[in-house]
């Protein structure tokens, strides 16, 4: 596992860095994010980083570029996660990583269920997901497809039984421009324990095994 390695929360100010990785991406890894051909990402990645409410997680390297990202968008009462990992730091757990610092907001947020939309030749993506160790359900499938929903309660659980793992990244919010009002603590507050032991208490008395299932 690579070093040096930081996740920090960015917004609209980051834009300039968050359009440099994008451009950095091949093709390939724009369509499986966004399922479309995409064309300058100056253009549509201010809205989506403005969006209120809406959760922006990225990893950082040593230099403070932007090496992967996330979002958390909340969408009436559920939030859509969302994830982009420049092509070679793809294959180091930078997604699985991220996906789960946005389930911890999402747990925190109390939104009911957190989905993503998955194409299913993406096998770096379907990896991902497995190893959340969350039960998924296969929902609906629009060309070609699929998305795929788990219930924030499984997520609390998931965390309240997987222990923190450190070393090749470090929790901050990093020494770049993002302003101090949208940095919130990474340590699981008051409000992001109860959720999660309620979570854990409604579900089961033990940690088991959670296997990635699809109805």
């Amino acid at each position: 596992m690579r070093q040096g390695l930081r996740i920090v929360r960015v917004d609209q100010g980051d834009e300039p860095r968050v359009t440099a990785l994008h451009r950095r991406c091949s093709a390939d890894a724009l369509w499986h994010r966004y399922h479309r051909a995409m064309g300058d990402p100056g253009t549509y990645l201010g809205p989506l980083l403005s969006r209120p409410r809406s959760v922006h997680l990225a990893v950082q390297d040593p230099r403070e570029r932007l090496v992967a990202i996330g979002h958390l968008l909340p969408d009436d009462g559920d939030a859509e996660a969302a994830l982009l990992v420049e092509d070679t730091w793809q294959n180091s757990g930078l997604g699985t990583r991220l996906l789960e610092e946005l389930g911890r907001f999402a747990v925190a947020s109390g939104v009911h269920e957190v989905y993503g939309v998955v194409h299913p030749d993406d096998a770096r993506m379907a990896a991902v997901l497995h190893h959340a160790g969350v039960p998924l359900r296969r929902v609906a499938e629009t060309g070609g497809a699929a998305t795929i929903r788990a219930r924030t309660q499984d997520i609390g659980l998931a965390l309240a039984c997987s222990p923190v793992r450190r070393g090749w990244w470090r929790r901050g919010a990093g020494k770049h421009h993002v302003s101090q009002s949208s940095v919130r603590s990474w340590d699981q507050g008051p409000a992001v324990q109860r959720v999660l032991r309620r979570s854990f208490e409604d579900a089961s008395p033990t940690c088991r095994t959670r296997t990635v299932q699809e109805v």
